[in-house]
């Protein structure tokens, strides 16, 4: 064997290794996290006149924020070591309504967009097919998180597009936002583990760099692809995913 061959096994062997080490951390920290989430969340329910402090409710409400930040950080550790060791096989069925998925996946983002006056708009090519997906692991893995980060990237009163349409046997989906961009020198560097978009960004918006390393994952699962350009209007970022009408998945 080649000495190149023989490194490319070593890297995949240490790449192992810390998956499953990281699986194993984040699965430990699952339980201590979803019990201050519960714990805070049955304090939560109480009324304001139960508390005798008139701050107790808003540090309940920190905590609960922080509680739900932490389980998502824990939850896309533990996705990205399954698909990265070939744990989380994708389920592909039919998606008669490639619309109405795309609507209730925005709706989950409706509180939060209406809060900061964002409006989040639809627009489907009539018709669709049928196509053939893991729509639930592609809408938990892939479309929440682009929709999620146009969402943290979105100046108060901004706009997000989500569209749809058909491109010969390919349906391309694509998440629009008028926020900050993607400079062209960072686009392929985002979907790799642990990285976001410039230093000066990461000060200002939170987030552990998995989102986008999960997504390309879950689509290239599908035989497709994802990447990011320049929105349409001009400014602000696109993500497009291609995803065949079939998904199937690559041989490894």
């Amino acid at each position: 064997m080649t000495q190149v061959g023989n490194k490319e096994i070593e890297e995949e062997t240490i790449t192992e290794r810390h998956n499953r080490i990281l699986s194993s951390i984040t699965h430990d920290l699952k339980s201590p996290i979803n019990a201050i989430i519960s714990c805070a969340s049955l304090l939560n329910e109480k009324s304001r006149e139960d508390f005798s402090d008139p701050m107790s409710g808003e540090f309940l409400k920190m905590i609960l924020k922080a509680g739900h930040e932490a389980h998502s950080l824990v939850q896309g550790i533990l996705t990205m070591a399954k698909m990265e060791a070939g744990k989380d096989k994708i389920e592909p069925e039919l998606v008669f309504d490639i619309k109405g998925e795309l609507s209730e996946t925005i709706n989950t983002f409706r509180y939060e967009a209406e809060a900061r006056n964002i409006k989040i708009i639809i627009e489907v090519e009539n018709p669709l097919p049928v196509v053939r997906w893991d729509m639930k692991r592609l809408r938990l893995h892939a479309l929440n998180n682009l929709i999620s980060n146009a969402l943290k990237f979105s100046p108060s009163g901004g706009t997000i597009l989500v569209s749809a349409e058909t491109d010969g046997n390919m349906v391309v989906l694509k998440v629009e936002d008028d926020g900050i961009g993607v400079p062209p020198e960072e686009r392929e560097r985002i979907f790799k583990r642990f990285e976001q978009v410039g230093l000066t960004s990461t000060r200002v918006f939170k987030g552990a760099g998995l989102g986008l390393h999960n997504a390309r994952m879950i689509v290239e699962r599908h035989g497709g692809d994802i990447y990011a350009l320049d929105a349409t209007k001009g400014k602000g970022a696109a993500f497009v995913m291609l995803l065949p009408f079939t998904a199937e998945e690559p041989m490894r």
